[in-house]
């Protein structure tokens, strides 16, 4: 071999090859040749990882770093190699140095994404040294990527705080599609309980709160809402109403078939003239560094004007696809409201950005999906279930709220079916998984928590019961695939099996008729 470089070009050849017996020869002869070669050692290391020899691992990867602690592959497989041997703690540290490095690169949300998967396996208490030594050395100016990464790594909501008051302490810093996309980023991780440590409590009725009510104002004062919206003057009766959505998804969505459901009841038994407007206001395009990435689904079938039937009614909607939250699309909704001109908005779910949107210039009522604080600037905001109350509420909202029900009922239980009904054998725990968006939510750490689960529960099963048709190729591929059974959901909650209190709404429509005062904008 005429140089170095060519010699370990052979080797990676090999190595990528499966030779590594070869590989591992010609490796040390750069070493030979050229000692503390980081990228000899390097590969001689993963050599010696693959090989069942993560000792030799740590200490040839280790002497790579030391001579090139700027590379965050290098970092990174000295990661493996200490997880390994079991030393976790080290192992979490290098990852986040080898995050850190790829942060500071501006490098996509790809291999950060993986490297911080490999991090949330660990304890909290390795969790927070990594997200640490990842804060010492991020060195970008992105508070939404920094702050939500942080909070990514280790769960605590301070970080969440952090980002809030960046943005409530200089709101012109940041456009409005980028709060738009971080409010609903934050949103959707506190839903899905990855908050680990902090006072997500105060969080929401604090911080989040503020966030949320800023956002609203910035919306109405850069897009210059003020000057565009009608403001409606009062009105003794509701004869007229516009159930604003932030989405509807069709079939399987269960919102979209409460929403339909409320609309049916308010158009038919009611005598009401109404519309619904899906707005489709969630986050569905990235607008800056907020980690995860992600987005909200649309149906792309719902745009424009439509009627849309189901459990034997028809209602009018009106949808709004677009996918960024800019000045074109709010400005769209508003003229079609403004042009419909409700007696009354009904804001359908908390955090419905357009409902409050008009919360100074028409009534709204804030109808919840489900129990706790909703968020939102809404006149009267309604209780879900016949237990809530606004108690720990903040002063403005309890003085707002409105005791109210929902009101479910479940479906008729029909016959009583064995396991072997639907193919699960008798005996152990079973473990029933139940969604109609399963194909969308059951993603690789689900997955991989429930092989975990059944690698420790050897005679346990899992059952998933939902409308899917990814999942079960997804699920093929586990471990312990053999113990997870795909069954079909029979019943599905539609008309007459969601019932809402007359007379109560009644006189709810009454009292937004007769006392709502109207705040100008």
């Amino acid at each position: 071999m005429d140089t170095i470089e060519q010699t370990l070009a052979v080797a990676t050849e090999h190595h990528r090859a499966g030779r590594t017996t070869e590989a591992e020869r010609l490796y040390r002869e750069v070493l030979a040749a050229s000692p503390g070669h980081p990228d000899a050692l390097h590969l001689l290391g993963v050599v010696a990882l693959q090989g069942g020899r993560p000792a030799e691992a740590v200490d040839l990867i280790g002497q790579a770093v030391a001579g090139d602690p700027t590379s965050p592959l290098l970092h990174a497989n000295l990661g493996h190699a200490l997880h390994a041997t079991g030393r976790s703690g080290d192992a979490a540290l290098s990852f986040a140095r080898a995050l850190t490095l790829l942060a500071n690169e501006g490098e996509g949300w790809g291999n950060v994404s993986a490297l911080a998967g490999l991090i949330r396996r660990y304890d909290d208490e390795t969790r927070r040294a990594a997200t640490a030594e990842v804060d010492a050395g991020y060195a970008m100016g992105d508070v939404m990527r920094r702050h939500s990464l942080l909070f990514l790594l280790d769960g605590d909501v301070t970080h969440y705080e952090a980002l809030t008051n960046a943005v409530l302490e200089d709101p012109m810093r940041f456009t409005v599609p980028s709060i738009h996309y971080a409010f609903w980023g934050m949103a959707m991780q506190l839903f899905q309980g990855a908050a680990r440590s902090g006072d997500t409590g105060a969080f929401h009725t604090g911080n989040l709160t503020e966030y949320y009510r800023l956002m609203v104002d910035e919306t109405a004062l850069r897009y210059h809402l003020r000057r565009r919206m009608k403001r409606a003057t009062p009105r003794g009766e509701v004869k007229r109403i516009a159930l604003i959505t932030n989405q509807m998804l069709g079939a399987g969505h269960q919102p979209t078939a409460d929403a339909f459901d409320f609309a049916r009841r308010l158009q038919d038994e009611f005598g009401r003239e109404v519309v619904i407007v899906n707005s489709n206001a969630m986050a569905i395009t990235g607008e800056n560094g907020f980690v995860p990435e992600y987005t909200y689904n649309i149906t792309e079938e719902y745009e424009g004007e439509q009627v849309i039937a189901a459990f034997g009614a028809r209602v009018r909607m009106v949808s709004f696809p677009q996918k960024r939250f800019d000045e074109e699309k709010v400005n769209a909704i508003v003229d079609y409201v403004d042009g419909f001109d409700p007696d009354l908005i009904v804001a359908f779910g908390g955090s419905n950005v357009v409902a409050d949107l008009f919360s100074g210039a028409r009534p709204v009522i804030c109808l919840p999906t489900s129990s706790g604080l909703p968020l939102s600037m809404a006149r009267l905001v309604l209780g879900y279930g016949e237990a809530d109350t606004a108690e720990g509420w903040p002063a403005d909202m309890a003085e707002r709220f409105r005791p109210f029900s929902f009101g479910w009922t479940l479906p008729p239980a029909g016959a009583e079916r064995s396991r072997a009904d639907f193919g699960i054998p008798d005996g152990g725990p079973l473990f029933l998984v139940v969604g109609n968006r399963l194909d969308q939510e059951a993603g690789p750490e689900f997955l991989a928590l429930a092989d975990s689960l059944l690698d420790r529960l050897p005679d346990a099963r899992i059952a998933v019961a939902g409308g899917v048709e990814s999942l079960p190729q997804r699920i093929a591929a586990l471990r312990n695939a053999d113990r997870v059974h795909t069954v079909r959901a029979e019943t599905e909650i539609g008309a007459g099996q969601v019932q809402v209190q007359d007379v109560l709404l009644a006189q709810l429509l009454l009292e937004v008729a007769g006392a709502v005062q109207l705040v100008r904008l």
